[in-house]
């Protein structure tokens, strides 16, 4: 709840980089925003007096998790927004930073950071957590620095970590989504498609402009497969079939992308 939603739109996407999907009303009265992968609904307080700043107290608080807390937190910090809790590492191993917004919500922007046993810090485990899963591809190819340039040149990729020099493995993230690249490895059985002049893998990866970042990929040096056109995609479930727009491309490492969206 918020009490102006058109200047609340307006300092979060100042402020903490969302993006707005959707705003409604005349006067606009609510407004659904993107934080990366999650989203935000905003709707107008009916009593400016229920908001936290004028009560003086929050009775909750929403976490975001990002993967650059520090950059984050100098950029808030430095539109002026009220920094409650400095950048620091939990008791169970999050680093996060707090803040407060226009209304007086309460905001931590966090990262995972150590991986600590619930009962080093004093938990007690109700119930086992079951984590899913997560498959992420890693990519061998014959010179890993060019390579992490190529990616962050044509997909805005992130660095987020980095090991070794001659043979190098790195993890990168595009728009959230990880993947990882190495160093090729004969001893290890790996050779990146160039070398092995085939590939069995195509990634697909789902962006909200296909045109816009296949563009920017063969400005970086990808060579086009295909163009970005509508296509009919077959998918598990109620609607087996789906709209979308869909383009190729193959980067100088020989591992073929297909980028695309769906349209319904």
């Amino acid at each position: 709840m918020v009490r102006d939603v058109e200047e609340a739109i307006a300092w979060y996407t100042r402020v903490f980089g969302f993006t707005e999907h959707y705003r409604y009303g005349e006067p606009v009265s609510g407004a659904q925003m993107r934080a990366g992968n999650g989203w935000i609904m905003l709707k107008r307080a009916q009593q400016e007096s229920a908001l936290p700043r004028q009560l003086g107290y929050g009775t909750q608080s929403l976490t975001v998790f990002i993967e650059d807390v520090d950059g984050h937190y100098a950029h808030t910090k430095g539109e002026g927004a009220k920094i409650l809790e400095e950048p620091h590492e939990t008791v169970y191993g999050e680093w996060q930073y707090a803040t407060e917004d226009a209304d007086g919500h309460h905001w931590l922007l966090s990262r995972h950071h150590r991986n600590l046993s619930p009962d080093a810090w004093g938990a007690i485990v109700a119930h086992a957590a079951e984590i899913a899963p997560r498959i992420a591809p890693m990519l061998a190819v014959g010179d890993a620095k060019a390579a992490i340039a190529f990616y962050q040149a044509a997909f805005g990729a992130r660095v987020l970590w980095q090991l070794g020099n001659e043979h190098m493995v790195a993890g990168l993230s595009v728009q959230g989504a990880p993947f990882f690249l190495s160093s090729e490895s004969p001893e290890f059985g790996t050779r990146g498609p160039a070398t092995a002049g085939f590939t069995t893998v195509r990634i697909e990866l789902f962006v909200d402009n296909p045109e816009a970042l296949q563009g920017k990929a063969l400005a970086a040096g990808a060579r086009e497969r295909s163009p970005v056109r509508e296509h009919m995609h077959a998918t598990v479930g109620p609607q087996p079939i789906r709209r979308m727009l869909q383009g190729a491309v193959t980067d100088p490492f020989g591992h073929v992308w297909l980028i695309g969206k769906f349209l319904e």
